[in-house]
């Protein structure tokens, strides 16, 4: 990851629900139809009681759980009884990470995904000391997905470095990753994050394990995959590396000998945050698609230009539209929002200007 991304990340996103409780215009600097920007990651819990301090213990990040008004996202997510609890942390050197809990409404509770299977979430951590974060989680009783239950050193977003895959109490797999000393040095430099208390002072970044990340989610076709991001949601993820079976690479996804995989790996347009796509073959794979309002849900919601354009774009490819009557939604005078999925059951939340000339 270069320099000048890792000192810019944590000013990518913004968290969606203060932007649009304040009514704040949502515009298309670029006169752009499709993505603009990152908002934040999606996160769906089971108990948002037990999944947060996991998240606290270990990886020291910050955040409290606080009641939403549910009117809203009853539409967003076409659960018209549901009630909501949030909670937003804050990645140092990245974006805003939202845990959910939805309640009053029927939920799937789901088998946890293989890590081969397609529509799977990873959120990759890049850590201060790793060995402190799997002290932490070993504590946590977090499952350990990396053979031998120890750190590998493998091929990882930064380059070769130790790590090691985990999963977080809703079985949502984290992949803690050794940051180098300039990526630990990059962040320290950003000033601090955080808005402002009921009293107006400030709230600093309390120390925190974590000095970046990446998200991530297994694919079921690279190339199916990149349509749809590229063509429909007009980003600009590269092109994939060639299928590969790095041994190192397979013990840190605890996969088997014959599996390969093959990567696109690339910044969210319009924001410095990025974004990882693995495909792997060679292991029985099979689809990982929930409701928003399910625990161990995953997504994210990303700013859009021209968003009436987007979702009519979307449903001419025949796309799947989530929120109710699969049509916008009137959040505020000025934002209009939908959910929508990707071809490998991502939700993804997709926030515009109600004017459509923005």
């Amino acid at each position: 990851m270069r320099m000048r991304n890792l000192t810019t990340l944590i000013l990518a996103a913004l968290f969606a629900a203060a932007i649009l409780a304040q009514g704040q215009q949502v515009q298309n600097p670029t006169n752009k139809t499709g993505v603009i920007g990152l908002m934040h990651g999606i996160h769906s819990t089971n108990d948002i009681e037990k999944t947060l301090p996991f998240y606290q213990n270990v990886f020291a990040l910050n955040g409290q759980v606080q009641p939403f008004d549910p009117k809203g996202p009853r539409i967003l997510t076409n659960s018209p009884t549901a009630t909501i609890r949030v909670a937003m942390t804050n990645i140092p050197g990245a974006f805003n990470f939202e845990l959910t809990q939805f309640s009053d409404l029927e939920r799937q509770i789901a088998k946890q995904p293989d890590i081969q299977d397609f529509g799977a979430p990873m959120m990759k951590m890049l850590v201060r000391d790793l060995d402190a974060v799997v002290a932490n989680a070993k504590k946590a009783n977090a499952p350990i997905v990396t053979k031998g239950g120890a750190p590998v050193t493998a091929p990882t977003p930064i380059g070769t470095a130790k790590a090691i895959i985990m999963r977080d109490p809703d079985g949502y797999f984290i992949e803690a990753i050794q940051a180098t000393p300039a990526l630990i040095a990059a962040t320290d430099a950003l000033p601090p994050a955080g808005g402002r208390g009921r009293q107006g002072n400030a709230t600093p970044r309390q120390p925190s394990q974590i000095v970046g990340a990446i998200m991530g989610v297994t694919v079921r076709d690279m190339d199916e995959t990149l349509k749809y991001w590229n063509g429909v949601l007009a980003m600009e993820m590269p092109q994939p590396t060639a299928f590969a079976n790095d041994q190192a690479m397979l013990d840190l996804m605890g996969l088997p000998k014959g599996a390969s995989y093959r990567i696109s790996s690339g910044v969210i347009s319009g924001s410095p945050a990025r974004l990882e796509f693995i495909e792997i073959k060679g292991v029985p794979r099979k689809a990982f698609d929930l409701r928003v309002t399910d625990p161990m849900a995953c997504g994210m919601a990303l700013r859009i230009g021209h968003i009436r354009d987007l979702l009519a774009k979307i449903k001419a490819s025949g796309g799947r539209v989530l929120s109710k009557d699969e049509a916008l939604v009137e959040w505020s005078d000025t934002v209009r929002n939908v959910f929508v999925k990707d071809p490998n059951g991502l939700n993804l939340e997709l926030v515009g200007a109600a004017d459509p000339n923005l």
